[in-house]
């Protein structure tokens, strides 16, 4: 399996609506301490951990995240300015503080009974607009909505992402609309979108493919306060789909509720806002369990009986581990350690802050082998998880990485936040190649549900390895989600009045179940598969049309009469041609006339049809006009009567006595037939 990893470090308070940490939290606490004992080894450890440190007149300022409430502390712009810290942005429940690396400490003691919290671990999940046009246009059906001139035209979507390195080259290549810049937001502080990854450009790239005429907006974000913040943009430009291909850890249990779970349920519920979210790619990199010491060692088993879980991919470059278990809401709680351990037992790593009443439930390490800062005898690398005090008897537990795969998987339960969501339509990954093959896979490292607390995820799988400019091959989860988004807009260029939830649900209906029968946790509803149209009421449907080649907005696009429907279904006639049998009459004129459009030559008596008087009638031509197998007087008498218009002549009589000119019958009975058929008649 291979894929594109960008990280960036995402803020985040776990659920801090809820519960107050009194304490920094693991990640805060690690800064700190590495500052204290090896301050060059900051920068790398927050980068593994995938925390965006910040860079000010030559200082190294970490993003700390307070709740709004606590700019109503006694002195709070005096406790800051005493450790140099500034505020960097806000939102309407959070603040960002931007603190010195070396005033950490002082900054834990100056707010000592205040939840401060560094970013939580995010990931954005790498794994038909302009000349690179995504597969899973026509796989999807998209093409036919495009085809109908349904193409996203009126419809707002925003692509809430890390960042959009090359998002003006996309642009001036024709794979993004020209005027990208002008509807981009920077909420990082940064103060440029185009930095720190490429990623929400690769992303927005699959929505203009499903959605050309969409106005697409790009949000960069690197916190919950810049989260919220595009939340509130979102409602406040009336912007109707939301793509976010990032997977948040630490947020929550990855139960729904949570932080980031929160904006997003908040902005689905309250603004109507249709959220799209990458399922992840952590199937592999995931394990669950209840709490298991046999031995009573007070050391985990992550399986009966083995206490040390290996990685078996990763090793090589940097290790990532977190840990958190389900007591976010509990007054008393767990103290759990993690540890990193070398193939000789000792130690390398660990992540030991004391959980108490008030502190978040998780640990996390990052870890460089390459740049060991002590002994380190290689891998096999192995995960401890000791017990220091508090109940664990039942303890649900949790262990991610976002570059080390486990030996001990567990793929169920490994969405992380806001694919957890109840306000999220989480989207998991199949390969384009094998997306029509019976009953295809789902993919190895796309994030399976069910959720922790038992609800359906994902939602249903879409394409990815698809390609785009940014990336080229497009592997993840990040990219099958803005391919339902672009979906969805498609949807809604067709119906402006739907409703969040009704685009759900026209998107659960029809799906195309794989896998298990029924709803399952590795493909949810099942493949993304938008319903078919017919934007010219011809009774065949546009992808059909592309397929034939037929104008899907002409109902008669060979114009011959007949709908391309009826050609296609009823006549089995060429859609693309008037004239099916070549016999110079239209296909439509014959089907008026009864006569065959597929056969030149209707009655097979060698006439074709457009020199046949009677082409459903064969021309016998021998007089016998009574048709009583004798010719005689009698028949002379009949063609005088039609003649003087006493009698009309049926088609079977014209038939008969229509002899002249031989071979080529003007279908009429007239005075050089009877001269004919008389010189045929012996009289006694």
């Amino acid at each position: 399996m291979q894929y594109t990893v960008r990280f960036i470090l995402l803020l985040i308070l776990a659920s801090a609506t809820r519960s107050i940490f009194a304490e920094p939290d693991a990640l805060l606490a690690q800064f700190a301490k590495a500052h204290q004992t090896r301050p060059d080894s900051v920068r790398p450890l927050a980068k593994r951990l995938g925390t965006r440190l910040h860079e000010r007149e030559g200082q190294t300022l970490v993003p700390v995240i307070v709740k709004r409430e606590t700019q109503n502390l006694p002195s709070f712009l005096s406790r800051l300015t005493a450790v140099n810290a500034v505020v960097d942005s806000t939102s309407r429940s959070w603040i960002r503080l931007l603190v010195p690396i070396q005033n950490l400490e002082q900054l834990f003691q100056g707010f000592p009974n205040t939840p401060l919290q560094a970013p939580y671990p995010t990931r954005s999940e790498t794994n038909g607009y302009g000349p690179v046009v995504s597969e899973s246009v026509a796989l999807t059906w998209a093409d036919g909505y495009q085809a109908g001139n349904l193409i996203g035209s009126g419809v707002k979507v925003a692509v809430v992402d890390l960042g959009f390195k090359k998002l003006s080259d996309a642009a001036a290549a024709g794979e993004l609309p020209s005027d990208a810049l002008s509807r981009a937001i920077d909420y990082t502080g940064a103060n440029n979108v185009q930095t720190v990854t490429q990623h929400g450009t690769g992303v927005a790239e699959h929505v203009a493919d499903m959605a050309p005429g969409a106005e697409i907006y790009y949000l960069k974000v690197s916190d919950q306060v810049d989260l919220q913040n595009a939340a509130d943009y979102i409602a406040s430009e009336g912007i109707d789909i939301a793509n976010h291909s990032v997977a948040w850890l630490l947020s929550s249990y990855y139960d729904g509720t949570g932080t980031v779970n929160d904006i997003i349920n908040d902005s689905h519920d309250t603004d109507g806002v249709f959220w799209t979210i990458s399922a992840g790619n952590a199937a592999q990199k995931h394990w669950r369990g209840i709490w298991l010491d046999a031995d009573s060692d007070s050391v985990l088993e992550f399986s009966s009986g083995d206490e040390g879980m290996e990685m078996t991919s990763g090793t090589t470059s940097f290790i990532s581990l977190y840990l958190n278990w389900d007591q976010y809401y509990s007054g008393s709680k767990a103290d759990l350690d993690l540890y990193l351990l070398d193939k000789n037992g000792t130690t390398v790593a660990s992540s030991t802050i004391r959980q108490r009443n008030n502190t978040a439930p998780y640990e996390a390490i990052g870890y460089d082998p390459n740049n060991p800062a002590g002994s380190d005898a290689g891998p096999p690398y192995r995960i401890e998880v000791r017990h220091k005090s508090g109940t664990v008897t039942g303890l649900d537990i949790t262990l991610f990485s976002f570059n080390n795969d486990f030996e001990h998987v567990i793929t169920e339960a490994s969405v992380a936040d806001p694919a957890s969501a109840p306000g999220a339509f989480t989207v998991g990954a199949v390969a384009y190649t094998n997306w029509n093959g019976f009953n295809p896979a789902v993919r190895s490292y796309s994030s399976r549900g069910y959720t922790t607390d038992g609800r359906l995820k994902p939602d249903l799988v879409a394409p990815d390895n698809t390609t785009s400019l940014t990336y080229g091959v497009s592997t993840g989860t990040s990219f099958s989600a803005p391919t339902t988004a672009g979906a969805a807009a498609l949807l809604l260029s067709e119906t402006p009045s739907l409703s969040n939830t009704q685009i759900r649900d026209i998107l659960y209906n029809n799906a195309i179940d794989i896998r298990a029968v029924g709803l399952d946790g590795d493909s949810g509803y099942g493949k993304l598969q938008l319903p078919l149209i017919d934007s010219d009421g011809d009774q065949l449907d546009n992808v059909a049309e592309l397929g034939l080649g037929t104008n899907p907005l002409d109902s008669d696009s060979d114009g011959d009469g007949l709908d391309d429907g009826e050609e296609v279904n009823t006549y089995l006639t060429d859609p693309l041609d008037s004239d099916s049998d070549d016999d110079t009459l239209s296909d439509g004129d014959e089907i008026s006339a009864g006569t065959d459009p597929l056969d030149a030559d209707s009655d097979d008596d060698g006439l074709n049809d457009n020199v046949d008087p009677l082409p459903n009638t064969p021309n016998i031509a021998d007089g016998d006009v009574n048709q009583d197998s004798v010719l005689d007087t009698a028949d002379l008498l009949l063609m005088q009567r039609i003649m003087l218009g006493i009698t009309s002549p049926d088609n079977n009589q014209l038939a008969h006595g229509d002899v002249f000119p031989a071979g080529a019958p003007d279908g009429i009975i007239d005075l050089r037939d009877l001269l004919n058929v008389t010189q045929d008649i012996q009289v006694p």
